[in-house]
């Protein structure tokens, strides 16, 4: 008889995720975080799950060298993360100081007419959540 072994572990994720909730199209919600939070995202390439979904994705680093990636929700094929359908984008953010910062960057983002809700999301409770981990390629 075979035997299966089962890893067992919970991932430590290095970044936050905030659910966005709008009804804008990805660059023009770019264009409003960019205004008025001075930063310059660039649509780049599109994050892959499998041969059926692809993910629309802006990404931008900061001089400190802190990553923040805009990924769509919806794919014509599927979602990024099905549990949350009434999401439409995520912000993962990799910023060692996020505790800091946080609360005035929610309340920048609130400050958006654009956007109609903002949370956090907690990456343990979260289905799907390995799905935000981005692999980018080094050149």
């Amino acid at each position: 008889m075979k035997t299966h072994y089962k890893l067992d572990c919970t991932p430590d994720y290095e970044f936050v995720v905030l659910a966005i909730n709008s009804h804008i199209k990805g660059y023009k919600l770019c264009w409003n975080i960019n205004n008025q939070l001075g930063f310059n995202f660039e649509m780049t390439d599109a994050h892959i799950i499998s041969e059926d979904l692809e993910f629309t994705r802006y990404c931008m680093r900061n001089e400190k060298n802190d990553k923040f990636d805009i990924l769509s929700n919806r794919s014509k094929k599927g979602f990024l993360i099905p549990s949350q359908k009434s999401v439409n984008y995520f912000l993962v953010i990799k910023d060692e100081n996020w505790n800091e910062i946080k609360e005035s960057f929610l309340l920048k983002l609130r400050a958006i007419n654009e956007i109609l809700l903002v949370f956090e999301l907690d990456l343990e409770k979260t289905k799907n959540s390995d799905r935000f981990i981005i692999h980018d390629k080094k050149n």
